[in-house]
């Protein structure tokens, strides 16, 4: 029985992504990069069980009840809590579906499940933010990857250790290696920018934020800030597919065609150069 505060609802939210449905499928299930909630849990399919948290005030646990690649995935909310008020979206359902359109995809996105009374606009605007500026954003980000003959041990230690051997300054100061260093890229008149390491997972990903930044020559000098850059390696037999994106670097930024030519560059050439030499 619903509490008398409780009510019914489906919110739904649709956006069109300019990648194909495969692209957009695998971008959905990363929920790690862009979903507002931490996530605890293996990689998703039919059947999976997983966590979203925020810190201690926040918790649900979810499992996966249909899962059809590249179409359709949704999940049921099995247990939860926010312990602000002890709301409580038990039974709730989050279903992603895909439609192709032309060379893209739409994506509609529905909250099928219980809402404060009080709290439906607000409801409205969170689900508005994950897919239309989260959700949006990281799909639509700048993207890159190499595949190196080396194990990720060693592609690992490149990326953490040689930040300026490969990244091509020599104005680096501070430490790239551990959850919690901080470095600062700083080329006088040119670009400065100070970067946090917010995960480390070795031999596996590498998450930098963006907490400062000034390009001088846009506009909007501090564009690079609160974006962040991700390292993603996985296994290809006995080498590594390494892929880059740097999440909020999208097509619509000042900067987005002079970073990503710039980002080829490192990624493509500086960094593949490493793993040979």
């Amino acid at each position: 029985m619903l509490k008398d505060s409780y009510q019914k609802t489906i919110c739904t939210v649709d956006i069109e992504v300019a990648k194909p449905v495969a692209d957009v499928f695998a971008h959905v299930l990363d929920f790690a990069n862009w979903w507002p909630e931490d996530f605890v849990g293996p990689a998703l399919q039919a059947g999976s069980e997983f966590i979203f948290r925020i810190g201690d005030s926040h918790y649900s646990t979810n499992q996966v009840i249909e899962y059809v690649p590249n179409e359709k995935i949704a999940w049921i909310t099995t247990s939860s809590r926010r312990s602000t008020d002890d709301f409580d979206w038990t039974g709730t359902k989050m279903i992603f579906e895909l439609t192709p359109k032309g060379d893209g995809t739409v994506l509609t996105y529905t909250y099928d499940g219980v809402v404060l009374e009080d709290e439906y606009d607000r409801l409205q605007q969170i689900c508005d933010v994950c897919i239309k500026k989260m959700f949006y954003e990281f799909v639509s980000s700048f993207s890159t990857q190499i595949e190196v003959a080396a194990p990720a041990s060693f592609v690992f230690e490149r990326i953490t250790r040689d930040v300026a051997k490969w990244w091509g300054f020599d104005d680096l100061s501070g430490s790239t290696m551990k959850p919690g260093d901080e470095f600062v890229i700083n080329h006088p008149g040119t670009h400065y920018s100070k970067q946090r390491l917010v995960e480390v997972i070795a031999d596996k990903r590498v998450v930098w934020l963006v907490t400062d930044s000034t390009l001088s020559w846009l506009k909007d000098p501090e564009e690079w800030t609160d974006s962040k850059m991700i390292f993603e390696l996985s296994a290809n037999g006995e080498g590594t597919v390494l892929h880059f994106t740097h999440s909020g670097l999208t097509p619509d930024r000042e900067s987005y065609a002079r970073c990503s030519e710039g980002w080829n560059m490192i990624i493509q050439k500086n960094l593949a150069h490493l793993f040979i030499s």
